[in-house]
């Protein structure tokens, strides 16, 4: 291992660094990527295995032996190019395992959880909150990562050749996003890596493709889907970032940034205005405007109007409400501005979901 790719934790063995992760589980320590994927039709635990018939689309689910823990890692291949892996588990234990270099670009979308990754030789990368961690690991180059006991891991892995990434998701020809320059090429003597707060939609997508309703080669193509939606998000949020919000912003900054952002998630009904949140968390309005949009990717409106359309799905969805006990609950007065609202943002009507329901 190099010297980047030191063990962070624990030194004693309660940490099972013996025990790894899938990489280790499937084809055993040291193993990359594709070779704990080459060892899916053969690996314990195994709960299914699935192809689709005309399309080049490969999954396999493999839950944890119940002495380890509860839940499972979901893989999927597509295309030959593109792997995917879908976690949602709970480990007894600390887990740590070794991972190899293999070249790839790999986007992760964080739900819950709470793991690490030694990208560094001086302070590991911790991913415990929803964020979207970018890295491209040099082949040679290895790192380790680990996740604490009885932490409720829900993320998603997506990993590519870096040319497939800049041929497939880049116009030819266009001039390549400054932040997207070191993903080019995951070459070099170090790992190269950017952490930034997952945005509504790719929190969105992420969670139905945890939650995904559909099994078999429909699950296969509804897995396809989403998981090129979550790539389009990835390069969308990179393409937008003009520079490091660390090295913008001050830590006061940054922390009054995240409280706005608290707000929007509490504040549904009525949504505050940008006035009384930059009073609220004590900023002025320019700083908080410019600044959300620099750290977060998306506009104070932009974000808070997911916020509230999504709480309203739910409410309809999930807990039988009505169309106008919806709209109340996201602030609007009349049905008929909600209903608007709400087709313009989902594409369809509230009673749609309603209907939907009934069934």
């Amino acid at each position: 291992m190099s010297s980047a790719g030191r063990k962070p934790g624990p030194k004693d063995d309660n940490w099972g660094g013996n025990q790894g992760l899938f990489r280790a589980i499937l084809a055993g320590p040291g193993h990359s990527l594709a070779d704990a994927f080459a060892s899916l039709e053969r690996a314990p635990h195994v709960e299914h295995i699935l192809r689709h018939p005309t399309r080049d689309l490969f999954s396999a689910r493999v839950s944890l032996a119940p002495e380890e823990g509860e839940g499972y890692w979901e893989f999927t291949r597509i295309h030959g190019e593109i792997y995917v892996v879908v976690a949602n588990f709970t480990y007894k234990d600390p887990r740590v395992e070794l991972v190899p270099g293999d070249g790839l670009v790999q986007f992760n979308f964080k739900i819950s959880g709470d793991m690490a990754l030694a990208v560094s030789r001086t302070e590991p990368v911790r991913w415990n909150r929803p964020s979207l961690l970018v890295w491209a690991q040099p082949k040679g180059l290895d790192i380790s990562e680990w996740t604490a006991p009885r932490a409720r891991e829900q993320f998603i892995i997506v990993s590519m050749r870096p040319e497939f990434l800049m041929q497939t998701f880049l116009p030819s020809g266009a001039e390549l996003p400054e932040p997207l320059k070191g993903f080019a090429s995951a070459s070099g003597e170090k790992v190269n890596y950017s952490q930034h707060p997952l945005s509504a939609q790719a929190f969105e997508s992420a969670t139905r493709l945890l939650n995904s309703p559909l099994a078999g080669p429909l699950g296969l193509l509804y897995t396809e889907g989403l998981t090129l939606e979550l790539i389009c998000h990835a390069v969308s949020t990179l393409s937008s970032v003009t520079g490091a919000p660390a090295e913008k912003y001050s830590d006061r900054e940054l922390r009054c940034l995240h409280a706005a952002r608290a707000i929007l998630l509490r504040q549904l009904a009525p949504a505050p205005t940008i006035s009384n949140l930059a009073r609220s968390v004590g900023m002025s309005k320019s700083t908080l405007t410019k600044g959300f949009k620099a750290v977060f990717g998306e506009t104070i409106f932009d974000f808070s109007l997911r916020c509230r359309m999504r709480h309203a799905l739910t409410l309809m969805r999930d807990q039988g409400c009505s169309v106008e006990q919806a709209g109340e609950a996201i602030g609007y007065a009349h049905p008929t501005s909600f209903t608007t609202a709400f087709r313009r943002h989902f594409g369809m009507r509230p009673i749609d979901v309603r209907r939907a329901k009934s069934r």
